[in-house]
């Protein structure tokens, strides 16, 4: 596994304050160049042997590409494709969308590839987008009013396409540094299919989005990324693109996507497309599904040493990833039920099923236990491969009025000390935010005991663009803390972190030696390390050493042992490395304070790390 991260000298802001930056704005460039007429749309006759691995569309109206690149495409040699394009990137710095954040469509190609009881799932959460050429406009629609979906009601994108493999061609969304949506348009791996190539640009023009494209020969269906600046692929990307260096490629990434890590994963699996979406998923910032097969098979010892160096990893928040495991039986022979291949719209999770009455509902209740909350639906389907499943034939369209909370968890805390919850709130529309729905959710309880009810309380502004926060009252030692937040805006949108709230919950013990909570500064395992003071104890002054792996929104603050606040050091975007803050002594009005203990505590890298401080007389 190769682990890449940005070079200091491009590093962006901690993404909790990079957002909002009054930065200029800038639309994407001119259209592609028409595909030659020695590609066309409808492919010709092929051998029998060909056809019989191709997949008939869902109104069985003509065989259709598969999702790998067959043979015969190979052969055909079409000569120039769509141009490589390297748009000017958008405005940084960017934030890519993941998959599990609100979406307003969904978008699909007819010819389908999905059952119809599907599209009618879908259509009860968000809008149905579908691309279809203009000669096929009438037979779509009459097929669509005949199996009980209205039309009228359909966002048609007319324009040629080559598959329904929209997960692999399509859009994927950005929020550049103005705010504004856009569309990241990569070259698609499969260049004898220019039509699909082109798609996300002609969507764009439909929706009114700018575009910008690349040259990174890529696939959707081998990416996901979790909002905050990480993403994964499996190492097919380095094989696709051998005219770049591996930094290179990050530096696409960077530039276009505005990633500040990619994990590229080793996939040397018998699937032969090598798409992570064939067996890992991401859940939500902190979880991963990952594909589970009996030990027998072929599979078995890569995916359990990817589930394993998974679960070593780093999240957004600091810490590392939770890794949860679906049992995926087989299908015949090698090939296994392609659970992984699901979709997340807002708190809808939609998942092949394959007729199995004993592993379909274990499948749908790992994810139900995975994700409290949500609405898990089996889609069963008999044109679901092995690995291409529900999840390559459908995308998420980003809702460009969308409400994002953003928050680091808290935890760890230590007792007799004011917590503060803090949070990004955006409301994309712009219609404004209802103050009074801001609101964090929380409890306390001795560890072991019954959870009481949640307490509401209103988070306030503090001044920092977006961000809000609510202090929980202190707690004594061997408390557990749970908490959600949940925020509306004017547009009555409504979201909260954890994305299951409010079936689940971040919780957190309170400790009472602050020192405790230092060593797991100590350990390397976490984004941060926090020092021991210098000197300490101390008469005229001290120092507070600590260090960041990564750039990060950090607060270093000194409290009395009641748990106030004495004098805050730092509250903003401190940068990657050592730092040191220098403390006088003194409180927040310029006094000295009072001979005794005192605390101070770093924020960051999703943790709180204590340590004490004497002042002598």
């Amino acid at each position: 596994m190769i682990r890449l991260r940005i070079p200091p000298f491009l590093a962006c802001a901690a993404v909790i304050t990079a957002f909002g930056l009054p930065i200029a704005a800038f639309a994407a460039g001119h259209p592609p160049a028409t595909p030659p007429a020695s590609a066309p749309a409808t492919r010709g006759p092929e051998p029998a042997s060909t056809i019989d691995r191709w997949e008939w569309d869902t109104d069985h109206i003509a065989k259709q590409l598969p999702s790998w690149e067959t043979p015969e495409e190979r052969r055909w040699n079409v000569g120039p494709q769509v141009p490589l394009i390297n748009d000017p990137p958008p405005v940084q710095p960017i934030r890519n969308v993941a998959e599990y954040e609100p979406m307003s469509e969904v978008l699909i190609r007819y010819p389908l590839g999905i059952p119809y009881s599907l599209i009618q799932e879908m259509a009860e959460k968000v809008t149905i987008a579908c691309v279809v050429s203009s000669s096929m406009l009438n037979t779509a629609r009459a097929n669509f009013q005949a199996n009980g979906i209205n039309p009228d009601t359909v966002d048609w994108v007319i324009c040629a396409s080559d598959s329904y493999w929209t997960r692999d061609y399509g859009p994927q969304f950005i929020f550049d540094g103005n705010g504004d949506i856009g569309i990241i348009d990569h070259h698609y791996n499969r260049p004898q299919r220019p039509n699909d190539d082109q798609v996300p640009y002609y969507a764009g023009q439909h929706w009114g989005i700018p575009v910008y494209r690349h040259d990174l020969a890529t696939t959707g269906g081998n990416y996901m990324t979790d909002g905050y600046g990480i993403s994964f692929s499996t190492d097919l990307v380095w094989d696709e693109n051998t005219n770049m260096t591996h930094q290179q490629i990050f530096q696409r990434m960077h530039d276009y996507y505005g990633l500040n890590a990619y994990n590229i994963v080793p996939d040397h699996f018998i699937s032969y497309i090598r798409h992570i979406d064939c067996w890992a998923k991401s859940l939500d910032e902190e979880t991963i599904l990952v594909k589970q097969v009996t030990p027998g098979h072929p599979d078995y010892a890569g995916l359990e040493q990817n589930a394993t160096l998974i679960a070593s990893l780093q999240d957004p928040f600091g810490r590392t990833y939770r890794v949860v495991r679906v049992f995926c039986p087989s299908i015949g022979g090698n090939d296994v039920a392609g659970y992984t291949n699901s979709l997340i719209l807002d708190k809808k999770v939609l998942v092949p099923t394959f007729g199995d009455a004993t592993h379909d509902p274990q499948a749908l209740a790992a994810y139900r236990a995975a994700m409290p909350g949500y609405e898990v639906i089996g889609v069963n389907y008999s044109g679901w491969l092995t690995d291409d499943a529900l999840h390559c034939r459908t995308i998420g369209v980003a809702d460009r009025g969308m409400l994002r909370v953003a928050t680091t968890p808290i935890v760890e805390w230590h007792a007799y000390s004011p917590i503060e919850v803090r949070a990004f709130i955006d409301d994309r529309s712009e219609a404004g935010l209802k103050p009074d729905s801001l609101l964090v959710y929380w409890r306390a309880y001795p560890a072991g005991n019954p959870p009481p009810g949640f307490t509401a309380m209103v988070m306030q502004p503090t001044g920092t663009q977006d961000t809000y926060a609510a202090s929980i009252p202190s707690q004594a030692t061997s408390e557990t803390v749970d908490y959600y937040i949940h925020a509306v805006d004017n547009t009555n949108r409504r979201e909260g972190m954890p994305r299951s709230e409010p079936a689940g919950w971040f919780s957190f013990n309170v400790t009472y030696n602050p020192a405790d909570v230092a060593v797991l500064g100590e350990a390397g395992e976490a984004g941060a390390r926090l020092e021991p003071a210098r000197p300490n104890p101390f008469k005229a002054g001290t120092t507070f050493s600590f260090e960041l792996k990564y750039a990060d929104h950090v607060s270093l603050a000194v409290y009395d042992v009641q748990g106030r606040t004495v004098r805050t050091l730092i509250d903003g975007a401190v940068a990657a490395g050592r730092h040191e803050a220098r403390w006088d002594g003194r409180d927040a009005t310029g006094s000295r304070v009072a001979a005794g203990t005192y605390f101070y505590r770093l924020q960051a890298a999703g943790v709180t790390y204590g340590r004490k401080a004497i002042v002598e007389k």
